[in-house]
């Protein structure tokens, strides 16, 4: 996509889109390492990973430990927008961050940056994956 036309995008529009390609690369990890669980199993680890806490946790990992400053950009204008909605469990602070890592993921798609997106959730799912240990 045009960098012009992405860099006047709404935040919360990016992280429309980064909330999905977020949810297809974590079933994608969890069919892959898990091929034999049955789709209900599946479903309830993957929202263990696609959940406002969870999203919240790991944009603070990565802030403190792997984002540039443009990168944080673009999450810190996302989770600082204010939302008509908000996640049933969870707390405003983390609904909002959970918006900026969403962001930061639409904004890497629509820019075509899947070395970065597949180098991120490299991380993330290893968060999520020692957590769970």
């Amino acid at each position: 996509m045009d960098d012009r036309k992405l860099e006047t995008m709404q935040p919360l529009s990016l992280a429309f889109v980064g909330d999905a390609v977020y949810s297809v690369y974590v079933r994608s990890h969890l069919l892959a390492a898990n091929p034999y669980l049955k789709p209900d199993a599946l479903h309830q680890a993957a929202n263990r990973m696609v959940n406002a806490s969870a999203q919240a946790r790991a944009l603070d990992y990565l802030r403190k430990n792997e984002l540039t400053e443009a990168e944080w950009d673009i999450a810190r204008k996302a989770r600082n927008k204010s939302s008509a909605t908000r996640a049933k469990n969870a707390t405003i602070k983390d609904y909002r961050n959970a918006s900026g890592l969403e962001a930061l993921i639409g904004h890497l798609h629509l820019s075509g940056n899947t070395s970065r997106i597949d180098a991120l959730m490299a991380i993330i799912l290893e968060i999520g994956r020692d957590k769970d240990d």
